[in-house]
């Protein structure tokens, strides 16, 4: 061995003596249980599950809708004390089944849910502005022997609703002021940190049960009763035509939110 591959040999035995010695200094540092978990929160997906509730009704994006693999129905559940809520398929026949989806052939889309009642309760208890949308993401937890989607409403994010027409804020002119309805923000305690400390983060994924859950159509109260003189099927009527107006405006009212709920909103069995 001459005298360069010598040089040589013995300046990469050094850069790797400094390398392993950095890293046993950073095995003595490092700390998990120190460190905070960064919120998923931060970096927004539109492949991410989310629901987004609006003044009037929810709505689930294509990625929840796609992740509960043939689901049309499903029951709805609220936490009032922690701020969850969670959604998880059930039986066409079931008491409190409601369609979160419009199924036709083999695809499933995104419907709004046309839910007035229970966005009152919801805003009210949550302390939420009726001139905004929030939205909050989904995580699939298994819970004897089904599989739900949870909702953490309060780690949401806030988009401004569209003003209605005479109610749009003004300048000092008198002047409408554009509203940013695509812009979403969070609130200061999630806003102005990286995330929650290790210990938190593992008691927060933990699910032990279920006894908090209280089922949505227990909030907003029974159907209305058939009038006097109404058959049923003038009933059953009556709903199909408040829901279409629905769908008919999912499909032509201009997108505010593109990447949250209409992107990508069928999902097609046959693609997979």
């Amino acid at each position: 061995m001459n005298e360069d591959q010598l040089n040589e040999q013995t300046d990469q035995e050094e850069v790797k003596s400094a390398r392993e010695a950095r890293r046993q200094e950073l095995i003595r540092m490092f700390n998990p249980i120190k460190m905070k978990v960064i919120r998923k929160e931060l970096f927004p997906s539109p492949r991410d599950p989310a629901v987004t509730f609006r003044d009037g009704n929810i709505s689930f994006n294509a990625a929840c809708i796609k992740s509960l693999e043939g689901v049309v129905y499903v029951n709805l559940y609220l936490d009032e004390d922690l701020g969850l809520f969670s959604v998880s398929g059930c039986n066409e026949n079931d008491k409190q089944a409601l369609r979160w989806c419009v199924a036709k052939g083999d695809k499933r889309t995104s419907r709004r849910m046309r839910c007035p009642d229970f966005t009152d309760f919801l805003y009210a208890l949550m302390g939420w502005d009726k001139k905004c949308r929030y939205k909050a993401l989904g995580y699939l937890i298994p819970y004897n022997g089904r599989t739900y989607y949870v909702f953490d409403l309060n780690n949401k994010q806030t988009f401004n609703e569209k003003p209605k027409k005479g109610e749009e804020p003004l300048d000092e002119n008198g002047e409408p002021i554009p509203v940013d309805t695509r812009k979403g923000y969070f609130s200061d305690d999630i806003a102005h940190t990286f995330g929650v400390p290790m210990e938190q983060h593992l008691a927060e994924t933990e699910v032990s049960e279920m006894d908090g859950f209280v089922n949505i159509a227990m909030l907003t109260g029974p159907r209305k009763a058939v009038k006097p003189g109404e058959s049923q099927g003038a009933e059953n009527q009556a709903t199909e035509n408040q829901e279409a107006p629905d769908n008919q405006e999912a499909q032509t009212e201009p997108t505010q939110e593109p990447t949250e709920d209409d992107v990508g909103a069928t999902y097609d069995r046959r693609d997979e």
